[in-house]
């Protein structure tokens, strides 16, 4: 089968990614879906287990490998007693922790990490919910009050596009974000958009002038922007919550479980003080992976009744070629997509 193999670990993205066309077939194991794979969605994961920066995102059989973990597509075979078929349209989830298998024409998934995809959503799209979407709305749903004011640090990635709409389908009173691109923030349900190349959020006169934030979402900048949002008392102490998808350092890169134990203990000690003491928001650093049952389909029904609907990079869908492949990943690694980054297989 054609593949996208990654040779080694690495962030020179044109001498590690390169096309395969006889890549051998993925076996299924019993309680796996095999499926022919339409479309796959890039995250910053993908990047981060190609540079090797985490080592427990590592492929456990080493380089090569093939990148992508997000994929939909056509199920080609699967066990006997499970609740698809051949011929059924799924999404497909990767298992953590680490994305991998996905840009390929076949891949066998896990049965729970599969759910059925909507005919009225074009596979190219439906790869974007397993992942993006499903984190926007377990943070939306879990920390996100009818009348509250919010900020979200980093709203037009694949991320933020979702939960800009979620937020908003919640009822918060007043959504604020950081992004360069204003009319697409807008048109999602953003009330105000700081552009960050020209002016610093915790700076912005308007947003000093009003009522403080019940909650701030920081999905691009890491420490500095927590401890930026207690020191510009931007954000309600008594029960404002400062949610981070980042590590303190948004490059972050753990090599051993010692250096697991420095960067992610603080982490987790500063969640369980900020709940206690009362003179300082609460600090909550969201594990927006926790797949349960029916998660990807309360997802998918998200796009179905018009409450969100799927923001794609405007250089998407990229086609399934070496070329277009390795323009998607340093959009990534630059942090500079303005939604989702797909490879369609269709093109």
């Amino acid at each position: 089968m054609k593949c996208i193999l990654a040779s080694a670990h690495g962030e020179d993205i044109n001498s590690l990614l390169s096309m395969c066309n006889n890549y051998p077939i993925p076996t299924r194991k019993k309680g796996e879906v095999l499926i022919k794979v339409s479309a796959c969605a890039l995250a910053p994961g993908d990047v981060r287990v190609l540079a090797g920066h985490v080592f427990i995102q590592e492929p456990p059989g080493g380089c090569p490998y093939i990148p992508g973990g997000d994929v939909s597509g056509e199920v080609v075979e699967a066990d006997a007693t499970s609740r698809f078929q051949a011929g059924d349209l799924v999404v497909a989830m990767f298992e953590l922790p680490r994305p991998m298998n996905g840009l390929a024409e076949l891949i066998s998934v896990k049965e729970s990490l599969v759910e059925v995809a909507s005919t009225d959503i074009p596979l190219v799209e439906s790869c974007t919910l397993t992942s993006s979407a499903l984190s926007a709305m377990m943070a939306a749903n879990k920390y996100c009050s009818a009348g509250d004011r919010v900020l979200v640090l980093g709203g037009s990635g694949g991320v933020g596009c979702f939960l800009i709409q979620l937020l908003k389908a919640r009822n918060a009173s007043f959504i604020a974000t950081t992004s360069t691109q204003r009319e697409l923030m807008l048109s999602l349900g953003a009330d105000m958009v700081i552009n960050y190349q020209n002016e610093n959020w915790f700076e912005n006169h308007h947003l000093l002038k009003s009522e403080q934030f019940d909650l701030i979402v920081d999905l691009a900048v890491g420490y500095d922007a927590w401890q930026t949002a207690k020191q510009s008392k931007l954000l309600k102490i008594s029960g404002g919550k400062f949610v981070a998808f980042t590590s303190d350092n948004a490059l972050v890169e753990v090599h051993n479980w010692w250096e697991a134990v420095t960067v992610f203990v603080p982490m987790q000690w500063r969640e369980i003080w900020t709940k206690f003491w009362p003179f300082v928001p609460q600090y909550v650093w969201h594990n927006g992976l926790d797949i349960q049952p029916g998660y990807l389909a309360n997802v998918t029904k998200l796009v179905e009744d018009g409450t969100m609907k799927v923001v794609l990079d405007p250089t998407c869908p990229l086609a399934f070629t070496e070329k277009e492949v390795k323009q998607g990943f340093p959009r990534m690694q630059k942090r500079c997509a303005h939604g989702n980054i797909v490879v369609s297989m269709q093109t």
